[in-house]
């Protein structure tokens, strides 16, 4: 690759001391954002003359790199530098005082768990004050500081931080909150804070990472008594019972002679609930089984129970569940609308949402009669009356909820920018899109895992999708990265484009490893490569062209630049069986024993779980240690590869180990 590299971190225009995300691969992000600016500035003063003047202009007074070349009267390659050394300085500095802050402040935890709690990246959108993941807008950087807290098990600042703001404590990043950091590191006094805070792992988008994961992790680490921790903590709050579980599986079945069994057998039942909180009526309303849902309601079960993410059996019965997907028992009507309309005849409230979905003005109409306010309240499950109406093409109901100030944009579960125009979208209801993009809706919403407005349309609706995408363009809607060729790649980097400012932007680069790609942007937007890193924390591209993978370092990509739960690019290689990208990493200075969070494992465990036989022979080879880490024999290659049932590969573990040990 032969293109021009002018290297350029770019910050955001605030000054240091509004902004705690100054520099790149800041380990003061762990700490609050008072500190963090004040660690900074220090390190600041630190740089030698030369450096400190030319970092104060860029980055502090946010002086662009031509106007600071100009100041300096010196050539922009100088400038360039200058500044590459600072940021060099700085982020050795900046990890040395984060190692001693740590060391000072946190009790029972080693060194090394300290520093790799500092080098993970605060994720890039905690970056701010108004962080929104979930519906509940919180200081992004205390969030963020409360994750790292509950890793290193710092109970005081953990109490400290929820002290200041409780919310903190559901504080979501992909789908985990702060108590799934401290239970992986088995932190038994911040976990029962953090429950008896209001943790509540049920919130998790999907209910993916939700309470049966946390009791899993639990169990498998051996953390006795945090598992007794969450077991209680799930009974009290929707009724858990591990005896539940084969009745869920017999309503599944549809198996109604083994359903009234087990009840006859634990009367006790009708009233407990799954992992998830799923109770006997929440798997009737979700297989349509009429006949059962008659026999629950008719033996005590609660029409109104919640499960862990809030839902009844009534709003299960509409929105269905992530989990289960069919195929229905035998007899089971294909109309979702069925079972609810039996909900209803049995007594189950006819709530806002249901009726707004139902198209139902004259209930509507009743209930914001009697409070109007509900026309901008979020239901049991987190959604909008509006998403409701507009999923179903209700012109009118969204009409009248738009006229008693509901809002397009607020935030809802799965929706940041609020559901109700994606939802529109989804069902290609174009007078209702035209209206709540008129009341001021997001051109660019977009559904978790479910792509933004203009991609559900043509997902949907491949043959019929232009006129509503029309509308969505001529509002401001754009492409995502991942939906733009090559050329719209390039254009959107030489012109600065929206695409650039999406989360997503550099994964989809990194999945495309097009040279001429790689070559703009070293040249028009050298700030981003020493952004790279994995993109969330399970898959995630990496790079694996040779030429292109040499050119980045050379321009300043960290080849062990952790994201925010550790994972490198050398455990993604090892996960997908990648030889060579994994042999050049290693060449380039891949840390072979780099630890990640999410599972405590190196990229040796990673290739074990996920049957890599190749990679893990690759990786003994090439001198990885089977025994890491030391402190977490639950985390170490052989087990994991055990635990898969990857027989060869623990065999091959374990003459690896037996010969280690008739060396030594």
């Amino acid at each position: 690759m032969r293109c021009t590299r002018l290297r350029r971190q770019q910050l955001p225009a605030q000054a240091l001391g509004d902004e705690v995300s100054a520099v790149e691969d800041n380990p003061a992000l762990v700490l609050e954002k008072r500190e963090a600016r004040d660690w900074l500035l220090r390190a600041v003063d630190h740089l030698p003359q030369e450096e400190r003047l030319a970092t104060a202009l860029f980055y502090i007074a946010a002086y662009s790199h031509q106007q600071t070349a100009a100041f300096l009267d010196l050539p922009p390659a100088t400038v360039n530098n200058r500044l590459r050394a600072a940021r060099k300085r700085l982020k050795k500095e900046l990890l040395a005082m984060a190692k001693e802050g740590l060391r000072n402040n946190t009790p029972s935890r080693d060194g090394r768990f300290a520093e790799r709690v500092a080098q993970l990246l605060q994720p890039e959108s905690m970056g701010t004050d108004q962080y929104q993941y979930g519906v509940e807008r919180v200081n992004g950087h205390d969030a963020w500081a409360l994750f790292c807290a509950c890793a290193l098990g710092d109970l005081a600042r953990v109490r400290a931080l929820l002290d200041r703001d409780p919310q903190l404590v559901n504080a979501q990043h992909w789908y985990q909150f702060p108590l799934h950091m401290a239970v992986r590191q088995g932190h038994i006094e911040v976990v029962q804070l953090l429950l008896t805070a209001g943790a509540d792992p049920g919130q998790s988008r999907f209910t993916y990472n939700s309470w049966d994961k946390l009791l899993r992790l639990a169990q498998e680490r051996g953390y006795q008594e945090i598992h007794r921790l969450l077991v209680a903590a799930m009974v009290a709050r929707f009724r858990y019972d591990p005896a539940f579980a084969p009745l869920a599986e017999a309503i599944k079945a549809g198996d109604r002679a083994q359903v009234e069994a087990l009840l006859g057998e634990n009367p006790a039942l009708i009233h407990a609930a799954d992992a998830l909180g799923n109770g006997p009526l929440h798997w009737a309303a979700l297989t349509r089984q009429l006949e059962l849902i008659d026999l629950f309601a008719d033996r005590g079960a609660a029409l109104e129970a919640r499960r862990a993410d809030g839902q009844t059996p009534l709003l299960v019965a509409r929105n269905g569940d992530y989990w289960y997907r069919g195929p229905l028992p035998a007899g089971a009507p294909p109309d979702r609308w069925v079972a609810i309309r039996h909900l209803l005849g049995r007594g189950a409230e006819y709530a806002l949402s249901i009726a707004c979905a139902a198209g139902d003005l004259a209930r509507v109409e009743a209930i914001l009669r009697a409070e109007p306010a509900q026309a901008r309240r979020l239901d049991a499950g987190g959604r909008s009356p509006l998403s409701y109406a507009a999923g179903e093409g209700r012109l009118e109901v969204v009409r009248r909820l738009l006229d008693l100030g509901a809002q397009p944009n607020q935030p809802e579960t799965l929706c940041n920018h609020g559901g109700a125009l994606f939802a529109a979208c989804a069902g290609n209801h174009l007078e209702v899109a035209r209206l709540l993009l008129a009341h001021g809706a997001d051109p660019n919403a977009y559904s978790d895992s479910s792509g933004c407005c203009l991609a559900i349309v043509k997902d949907r609706h491949p043959d019929v999708c232009a006129p509503m995408q029309d509308l969505l363009r001529h509002h401001g809607a754009f492409v995502p990265p991942y939906a733009l060729s090559n050329a719209e790649l390039a254009q959107a980097i030489a012109e600065n484009g929206p695409a650039l400012r999406d989360s997503q932007f550099l994964d989809t680069l990194m999945a495309h490893e097009d040279p001429g790609l790689w070559c703009l942007v070293m040249d028009q937007r050298p700030d981003l490569i020493e952004q790279l890193c994995l993109s969330d924390i399970w898959s995630g591209h990496h790079p694996t062209d040779p030429g292109i993978v040499r050119a980045l370092v050379e321009a300043g990509l960290d080849i062990n630049r952790p994201n925010w739960i550790g994972r490198t690019f050398l455990h993604r290689a090892a996960e997908k069986g990648d030889l060579q990208a994994a042999a050049l990493y290693l060449e380039l200075g891949a840390d072979l024993d780099a630890l990640e969070l999410e599972h405590n494992g190196t990229p040796l465990a990673a290739a074990a779980r996920q049957g890599q036989r190749e990679i893990v022979r690759f990786l003994l080879e090439r001198g990885a240690d089977p025994k890491a880490p030391a402190d977490a024999p639950w985390a170490q290659p052989l087990v994991r590869a055990e635990q898969g049932g990857h027989g060869e590969i623990a065999a091959l573990l374990r003459a690896h180990l037996g010969a280690r040990r008739q060396g030594s």
